[in-house]
Formats: structure tokens, C-alpha cells, sequence
């Protein structure tokens, strides 16, 4: 799981060893890139895995992703290949240029094969190269700002098409070059707006990697927070059930991000959970003043008493304080930030 952005993100990046790669940088469109895991790619030429040969520059592609490491018969392809944008359906183009592409991998079954083999280059955990087809691809592209109908690759997200564990995210990957501007917390953003418009919930493939659990815990407590915070101001009072259905976050996600913020309470009854400031201050007053291992013994009862159904009681003065600090980090964040708008979805039939 590799990318995204600077609210404790995903796309710090790793510590590297020179011994896993023997792709050395590639050459994407214009961008050179160092690479940093190994990834099998084979010389179309004699059939052999490059494995143990140290590749200088290897040339990709950037519309249709076909690697050669003979510049010549690189530059020969680039002036015959057709392709300008991924293959697949359009879902998804707002105004700053950003577009979405569905691609099916059995229907585009070398294109997402090569699109494997070069998120490996950047990913260390990632497995599968060749056996694309139960997986559904989403290719996100910028338009160039000066050739029409061009675009340019920055990274992609793939997902099961029949998933029994609830997964909506199987493998996520921003280039380099990308990093660092918000794609990776895009991306998620869309894979939870595909599983609400299936009217499910959903979660990422387990185990997350280290830079993949940060990044899914930001996207998680900013996400339950501000639906909490549209709770109370609607004075709506709401289960786990609805939280998780709202945002399509799988319950467990949903309970354990409740326990990690330590918000929100379970209450017997609507009268109960009502939103309570006194109460809510006084429960949290008392915890201050218990010692670490009461509190750790207090979470755990959370996790088992905090069920789908539970109706919760929020503590307002900490949900205000958080909001104002999540307010202040957006804030702070850099203005090439990008944001996924589900308005521009151009979803007509879903699968």
C-alpha cells in the first residue's frame, strides 16, 4: 500500500534498499523516475526474466504502458502508438482536468498487466502481476494544459469485482512524481463513493502496510468526524449502523475509529443519547484522571459494548476541538492539494 499526502499520509517515503530493484529509473513520457522495489518484467525479446541483470533505464509507455529497453524501438512505438488516454469508460472529469477511467482487467487484460508490473516498481508488498482479470482498475489521469485529448498517468487504484470479505480497495498506487498532493486520499475518497452507490460498505484489503494504516486512519477519523459533527447540528441521533451505511466505512472500521477518537459513547436508548454536554464533560473529566492502563481498560470495554446498534452519545466540547484542529490542518495543507467531488461522477449503469 504506498502513497498520498501530508495529514499523516500515505506517500512519505520508504526507507529503500539497493538490493531489491534491478530496474535502476524508468522513463515515463517525459519524467524520469528512480525506482524502488524490484518488479518482474521481462525482455519481450528472449523471453527471460531480467531478475538478475541490472537495468540502467527501462522506457515506458505512458498511454498504453508497453515498456522496451531499447530507446530506438521506444521512441519508434511513441510515433505509431494511438492510445492517449487509459482504455476503459470515462466515470469521472472535473474542471481542473481530473479524470477517472474504469478499466476491466479482462477486458484489457495487457494494459493492466503492464500497469502491475509498474506499481511494483514502487510498492513492496504487491503480489499479483498477471492474473488481472477478477479485478476492476481505476486509472486517475490530468489533461495536459497543452495538447488536447492527451493525458498523463498519475496513479490508480484496483479493487475485486466480487469481493466476499467487503473489500473495496485491493492495491493503490500514486507515481513518485504525484506524491504528496492529495491523490492517494482521492483515490480512497473514490473507492467509498463507488461502495455507496452499491449501496454497501466497505474496507481495504488487510494487513494495511505502516504508510497504508496512517493514511486510512486519517481519511477514516476526518471522515467519521464530520458526519458526527452534521449529526449534531441536525440533531440526529444515530447508530453505528447509520454512521457506517452514511460514509460506507465497514462497521469494525466504524467502531474502532469511534474508539481511537474517543468521542462518542453507547447509550441505552434515544433519551440516553441524547447530546449531553454535562454528562459527556463529566465522563471525560473522570477519565483524565485514571492512569494509562485504566484508560487502554476503558477502551476495550468500549470495543465491546460500541454494536451496530448502539445509539451514540457524542461529547460536544471534544468533537468541537477536534473539528477546529481538522479544520486548521486542511487549512494548513498546500494549495496543490487535490480533492475528490463526487459530483462529477458520470456513473449511468453500476455492475
Amino acid at each position: 500500500m504506498a502513497d498520498d499526502d501530508s495529514l499523516s499520509d500515505d506517500d512519505d517515503q520508504l526507507d529503500i534498499p539497493d538490493n531489491t530493484k534491478h530496474i535502476l529509473s524508468i522513463q515515463l513520457g517525459q519524467v524520469d523516475i528512480d525506482c524502488w522495489f524490484h518488479s518482474p518484467y521481462i525482455d519481450a525479446e528472449d523471453g527471460s526474466n531480467e531478475k538478475n541483470r541490472v537495468i540502467e533505464k527501462l522506457f515506458i509507455c505512458e498511454y498504453c504502458l508497453r515498456y522496451f529497453l531499447n530507446n530506438r524501438k521506444y521512441h519508434q512505438h511513441m510515433n505509431e502508438c494511438t492510445l492517449r488516454h487509459p482504455p476503459g469508460r470515462k466515470i469521472y472529469e472535473d474542471p481542473n482536468g481530473l479524470c477517472i477511467y474504469e478499466v476491466d482487467g479482462t477486458a484489457s487484460q495487457l494494459y493492466c498487466q503492464c500497469l502491475c508490473l509498474l506499481a511494483k516498481l514502487f510498492l513492496e508488498r504487491k503480489t499479483i502481476y498477471f492474473d488481472v482479470s477478477p479485478f476492476l482498475f481505476y486509472i486517475l489521469v490530468e489533461s495536459d494544459k497543452r495538447m488536447k485529448n492527451v493525458q498523463h498517468i498519475i496513479g490508480y487504484f484496483s479493487k475485486e469485482k466480487l469481493s466476499d470479505e467487503c473489500y473495496n480497495l485491493a492495491c493503490l498506487m500514486i507515481l513518485p512524481h504525484y506524491q504528496r498532493q492529495g491523490f492517494g486520499r482521492f483515490l480512497i475518497s473514490l473507492s467509498y463513493e463507488l461502495t455507496k452507490l452499491e449501496k454497501k460498505t466497505g474496507t481495504p484489503e488487510k494487513p494495511l502496510s505502516a504508510l497504508g494504516q496512517m493514511t486510512y486512519k486519517s481519511y477514516w477519523h476526518s471522515t467519521i468526524l464530520i458526519k458526527l459533527e452534521e449529526y449534531r447540528r441536525s440533531q440526529i441521533h444515530a447508530t453505528v449502523i447509520q454512521l457506517s451505511i452514511d460514509t460506507g466505512i465497514c462497521i469494525d472500521d466504524v467502531i474502532q475509529t469511534l474508539i481511537d477518537l474517543r468521542i462518542a459513547h453507547p447509550g441505552t436508548s434515544i433519551i440516553e443519547s441524547n447530546y449531553k454536554q454535562n454528562e459527556a464533560r463529566d465522563h471525560r473529566n473522570r477519565r483524565r484522571f485514571k492512569s494509562n492502563m485504566d484508560i487502554d481498560q476503558c477502551d476495550d470495554n468500549n470495543n465491546n459494548t460500541l454494536s451496530p446498534t448502539s445509539v451514540l452519545t457524542i461529547d460536544e466540547d471534544l468533537l468541537h476541538t477536534k473539528m477546529i484542529r481538522l479544520t486548521n490542518s486542511k487549512s494548513s495543507l498546500k494549495s496543490d492539494q487535490h480533492n475528490f467531488d463526487p459530483k462529477y461522477l458520470r456513473f449511468t449503469n453500476r455492475r
